[in-house]
């Protein structure tokens, strides 16, 4: 016999019972009140107390501080601790490829940093020991005090610059990796001297000293580069002729890595070179994020006219 819903025969429902009666489990106490149970531990209240002390809540408040402090630690870790990754006598190495560095130069015209070191020793000595002092102290005091400036009264200008320098970084850490350079003083055949170990200050890049970093990493100059970086900043925001000092700033690095020995000339274009490469990977990336945002401020107008079509309102209240 047919079921039909709206006629007199229904199918009967068939209810099924389990045998026995249903007992609902039974929770215990301190799975119900579980946070109040956690809360009571010792350990629970050993966390509470720490996170309401005033060391957790200076931390909270400075984090941005820390966190570029944490960036910086942590670069120069990797800066240490990457030498000698790829190759086991890395210092041969970086002579021999100092060499051809030397070399090229050589075969293009322009290897002058021999006799410009033997004529600034020769006629302006006071000179070469004011460029030691100036390769010294116009390097990290100057960088770490205009970057502690920055973010204390220009947080973007500092975030901008920041991120250029640490894109700089990362690219010359892979060519230190892979095409270690020694100083041109190191080299036999080119025939200068470490200006700064002979005439002062001596505690700087002495045996001591150098293992607080990588003295294999002359190509690309970092010294040069990041100098550059700051000479930019330079132009674009001092007054008048102050501008000065972002041309000035790098040339007188150039002089003061090439006469001291330190670096090739080759050294310093590619560091050169380098900064303007890591400008614009971050010109382009705000380009690009730039266009992005319009192009989702535009799809956001596309929609809204759509939905307001959809609804039909006047155009006159639209317009108003």
């Amino acid at each position: 016999m047919r079921a039909d819903r709206t006629g007199k025969a229904r199918r009967p429902r068939l209810r099924w019972r389990l045998p026995g009666t249903f007992r609902a489990p039974v929770i215990p106490a301190w799975a119900v009140n579980w946070q109040a149970t956690l809360q009571q531990t010792p350990a629970a209240q050993w966390l509470e107390a720490c996170w309401r002390s005033p060391f957790v809540a200076w931390v909270l408040d400075h984090w941005r501080l820390l966190a570029e402090v944490g960036l910086y630690v942590g670069a120069y870790l990797v800066y240490v601790f990457s030498r000698g990754l790829s190759y086991d006598n890395v210092r041969e190495i970086a002579i021999f490829n100092g060499d051809r560095v030397a070399e090229l130069q050589r075969q293009l015209w322009f290897l002058w940093e021999p006799g410009w070191q033997a004529w600034a020793i020769e006629h302006v000595k006071p000179i070469v020991v004011f460029l030691n002092w100036t390769y010294i102290l116009t390097y990290w005091p100057v960088i770490l005090a205009l970057a502690a400036y920055l973010f204390l009264r220009k947080r973007r200008e500092y975030y901008y610059f920041r991120t250029v320098v640490v894109i700089d970084l990362c690219a010359a850490l892979i060519v230190f990796a892979l095409f270690p350079v020694a100083s041109p003083f190191a080299i036999p055949g080119v025939g200068l001297v470490d200006t700064i170990q002979a005439f002062g200050p001596t505690f700087y890049g002495g045996d001591l000293m150098s293992i607080f970093y990588n003295t294999n990493a002359a190509m690309p100059s970092l010294h040069f580069s990041w100098t550059v970086i700051l000479g930019v900043y330079w132009l674009r925001s001092l007054p008048g002729g102050f501008k000065a000092a972002g041309v000035l700033y790098p040339a007188l690095t150039f002089f003061a890595i090439t006469i001291t020995g330190n670096h090739f000339v080759l050294d310093a274009v590619v560091g050169g070179a380098l900064a303007g490469l890591s400008f614009g990977a971050v010109e382009g990336y705000r380009a690009v994020a730039a266009r992005v945002s319009q192009d989702d401020i535009r799809a956001s107008w596309l929609t809204l006219r759509r939905k307001v079509r959809q609804l039909q309102i006047p155009r006159t209240l639209i317009r108003r």
